[in-house]
């Protein structure tokens, strides 16, 4: 029996302060500490953990809300002909850059004894729809091409009714995070907001200018949008990532030697895309665990990892 229990002990990979208790869950509100989780090197590499260093910075309540990229309208030209006719050839290809007044599409009116014309772009910009092929007929309503100016784009983003409604306005510091580039942040102005919605919608519409000087950003791309409702503050903070628990009962790993993990419960305050600002409970300088975080609690409490499958917690 003595080499039975010895054994089932030997079989543990990680380890905590005695009198553990068992999450029910990865970052439930249940999950309780002892003492510091103590790791070997292996089973720090194992569970692939990285910290990052709770710093001071400036940080400003913000509004964040889902968005999409979209063309300003005084940027953005569909290509029609004032007559009915034929399309007779195509000078420009999709994807193309043309310039104002550069030659589109040659066509051939209807109207008997009407020379051949030339239709030309309005503004500068790419060609990102060509609506129409050789000896395609058409009228005065057709869409024939649609070009747009790509230097500058909307972001549009929609929230539903909130009294956040009244805190933002035209002039205002946007941040655009695009789900294309992960980690990069374009910075714009808010234009304007919608004065009322679509009726049947349930969405206000924010409106951002934002400056496309790398030519990266196109129609279409995807993410979240940021816009500042007040001042700037300076916080201590930590990526969002960090940060487990429910409300009220939030809390992160704090690395206080090379292997040695400590659960700190945590207050939290402003959030700013992907920061977080700590109220109570971590200090600048500290290390906070960003990834592998999940795994490390359950070593904080006893709970059954990968690396320990098996072993019998009736010890």
């Amino acid at each position: 029996m003595m080499m039975i229990w010895c054994l089932a002990v030997a079989a543990l990979t990680l380890r905590a302060g005695p009198g553990h208790d068992h999450a029910d869950e990865p970052g439930s509100a249940g999950v309780t500490a002892a003492g510091p989780v103590v790791l070997t090197a292996a089973q720090a590499a194992n569970l692939q953990l990285e910290t990052v260093e709770a710093e001071i910075t400036e940080m400003a309540p913000v509004l964040e809300v889902p968005a999409v990229l979209v063309l300003p309208p005084e940027r953005h030209a569909r290509i029609t002909a004032p007559f009915a006719g034929r399309v007779t050839e195509l000078l420009a290809k999709l994807g193309e850059q043309v310039g104002k007044g550069q030659p589109l599409l040659r066509v051939a009116p209807l109207a008997v004894g009407s020379p051949p014309q030339e239709i030309g772009a309005p503004l500068e910009g790419v060609v990102f729809e060509q609506a129409v092929v050789i000896g395609q007929p058409f009228t005065p309503e057709t869409t024939l091409m649609q070009t747009g100016d790509y230097r500058e784009l909307l972001a549009r983003g929609s929230f539903y009714q909130s009294p956040e409604l009244t805190r933002v306005g035209a002039g205002q510091k946007a941040v655009l995070l695009l789900d294309v580039f992960p980690g990069e942040r374009f910075e714009g102005l808010v234009q304007r907001v919608d004065p009322g919605h679509t009726e049947g919608s349930p969405f206000f519409h924010i409106y951002a200018l934002v400056a496309n000087q790398d030519d990266k950003l196109h129609p279409n791309y995807r993410g979240r949008m940021l816009v500042e409702t007040g001042a700037p503050e300076t916080v201590v903070a930590v990526p969002r990532r960090a940060v487990l628990g429910l409300l009220g009962a939030k809390f992160v790993f704090v690395q206080t030697e090379p292997l040695h993990f400590e659960r700190r419960e945590v207050v939290t305050g402003l959030t700013a895309g992907d920061r977080v600002e700590m109220v109570e409970g971590v200090l600048p300088g500290d290390s906070v665990v960003t990834n592998g975080h999940y795994q490390l609690q359950y070593a904080a409490t006893g709970g059954a990892t990968e690396a320990d499958a098996g072993h019998d917690h009736a010890h």
